[in-house]
């Protein structure tokens, strides 16, 4: 007798689910296998963009960032020309411009720092443009560039405070308190606390601040404009993958966005070179005024601006004397 006839044949929803069952798991299989395949083949598409995913951007766009500013200084400056060109007369433009803030901001010290201040408008703002052209990525969109630009103003300030006045810039950061004043013992103890603990901890914490804050500063402004290109190109890109009326029709919107992205990507890329340079201006010039300030302490009251008893000061009145008309 065979063995098999004696199985019953059954048609119950478990063993048909059963025999479904490799089926199934077949179908799936298949269903994920071209669902990997799709997405292998799709483009991560703020990096089909942009070249931020790239390690090495920063070094290559900054390359080719002194590339750009040696040829144009190449162009504009190699032969000048009494009429100047359209070339030179925009490296004198820039040059006047960055000048003339440097002189209100730092005062006759100014001219001597142009070579760092003006170096560092330049890259800056050719760095922050070139993120506009597609499928290249500005330097300054990363922290690394930032926080370079940012030490080296930090080391410029400080060392010229050194430069100026010696191991006597430390004495900035300590403000002085007369604990004589105090009549208690605690009123004495918290003045010395005040003045050699915390005072000098709330001075070193904010100069160490200044570099984050312009790291981060120019960093977060590139970026977001960056990505906001990034965004609309991907929309672009992606609705004409889409094809179709409606496809075509939302491409539109992003396309009719993007000039105006572009002229305030301009604004934003030159109000930031501005900014970061002004700000090395300040800091810098604030560590030489107060290099000034210690230098001119015990000169008496003329070396503090005031005018002194019987001596007269250049361009106001003396009673009691007529300054001759000039001819």
């Amino acid at each position: 007798m065979d063995s098999t006839a004696s199985i019953p044949q059954t048609n119950s929803p478990a063993a048909t689910a059963l025999t479904d069952a490799p089926a199934a798991l077949s179908a799936t299989a298949g269903a994920q296998d071209q669902q990997a395949a799709h997405t292998e083949e799709a483009p991560a598409w703020p990096e089909a963009v942009i070249a931020q995913d790239n390690v090495w951007q920063p070094a290559i766009t900054g390359l080719m960032t002194w590339v750009i500013l040696f040829g144009l200084a190449a162009i504009g400056l190699s032969r000048l020309k009494r009429v100047p060109g359209f070339v030179q007369n925009a490296w004198e433009f820039a040059y006047e411009w960055i000048e003339d803030i440097t002189l209100q901001v730092i005062g006759p010290d100014g001219p001597a720092l142009m070579p760092y201040l003006f170096t560092v408008f330049l890259f800056i703002l050719v760095a922050n443009l070139l993120g506009l052209i597609p499928y290249l990525a500005s330097p300054t969109a990363r922290t690394n560039t930032t926080l370079a630009l940012a030490l080296c103003t930090f080391s410029a300030t400080h060392v010229l405070g050194l430069r100026r006045k010696g191991f006597g810039y430390i004495s900035h950061f300590f403000h002085i308190l007369d604990a004589s004043k105090e009549t208690s013992l605690p009123g004495k103890l918290i003045t010395l606390v005040l003045q050699w603990v915390l005072l000098p901890l709330i001075e070193i914490v904010g100069e160490l601040a200044r570099p984050i804050s312009l790291t981060m500063r120019l960093f977060g402004n590139i970026f977001a404009k960056e990505m906001l290109l990034t965004i609309l190109a991907a929309l672009v890109l992606r609705f004409f993958d889409q094809g179709g009326a409606k496809g075509y029709l939302l491409m539109t919107m992003p396309l009719a966005l993007r000039p105006g992205i572009l002229i305030l990507g301009v604004l934003v890329s030159v109000i930031q070179a501005v900014v970061f340079t002004a700000l090395s201006m300040i800091y810098i010039g604030g560590a030489i005024a107060v290099h000034e300030g210690h230098g001119n302490e015990g000169h008496g009251v003329e070396a503090a601006g005031h005018e002194v008893p019987g001596h007269e000061v250049p361009g106001h009145e003396v009673p009691g004397h007529e300054i001759p008309a000039q001819a």
